[in-house]
């Protein structure tokens, strides 16, 4: 199967105060869990992003097309690029996930617009599957102003699939990390 992972790693950081997956964590850049989860399954990798620091890494960058309308604008830029009709789509500051999951996720995919987790607490469109032709649909989302992706992906045909049988075996699979407070509790958890 050709498969190309999209690692969105060009939020604002805020909360972070920096870059967030240039951050160390565990001995790595946050970045780099995505790299080498989606590196044995993924013949493409491309990381979307503004800048030019995550050149060093060895992937293509690529670029936002449209500014300011968070990761909806990292989504259809990857995928614009993306050389392959399925895509893998992860959220750089989650250094929890699972080849498992990802693998199951792409078994969900065909006939499908995008295939994204959903359990108990919500959905998670950050680590999720997308269907390339999907880049003129967020365009046009983009040039109405309609950036949640949440949103927006229930217009797709969208497979919503439960995970929660990942999170009873995984609970910390879909944390992220968006602050130095997250950093620090989750290192405190490892000492």
């Amino acid at each position: 199967m050709q498969l190309t992972g999209i690692i969105l790693a060009g939020g604002k950081s805020t909360r972070m105060g920096k870059d967030k997956g240039l951050v160390n964590f565990r001995g790595k850049k946050l970045v780099e869990y995505s790299i080498e989860l989606l590196e044995p399954m993924c013949d493409e990798i491309l990381i979307s992003s503004n800048q030019s620091a995550y050149e060093d890494f060895g992937f293509p960058v690529v670029s936002d097309n449209y500014s300011a309308c968070g990761p909806i604008g990292g989504l259809e830029a990857g995928l614009r690029k993306s050389k392959n009709e399925m895509n893998i789509v992860l959220s750089c500051d989650t250094p929890f996930l699972v080849p498992e999951l990802l693998l199951s996720l792409t078994e969900k995919a065909v006939g499908y617009d995008c295939v994204v987790p959903v359990y108990e607490n919500g959905i998670e469109p950050l680590v999720a599957i997308y269907n390339k032709k999907m880049s003129t649909f967020f365009e046009r989302k983009i040039k109405e102003g309609n950036y949640k992706l949440r949103q927006v992906i229930k217009e797709l045909n969208t497979y919503y699939y439960s995970v929660s049988h990942f999170l009873k075996k995984y609970p910390e699979l879909f944390n992220n990390l968006n602050s130095p407070n997250d950093l620090d509790m989750e290192r405190g958890k490892s000492e």
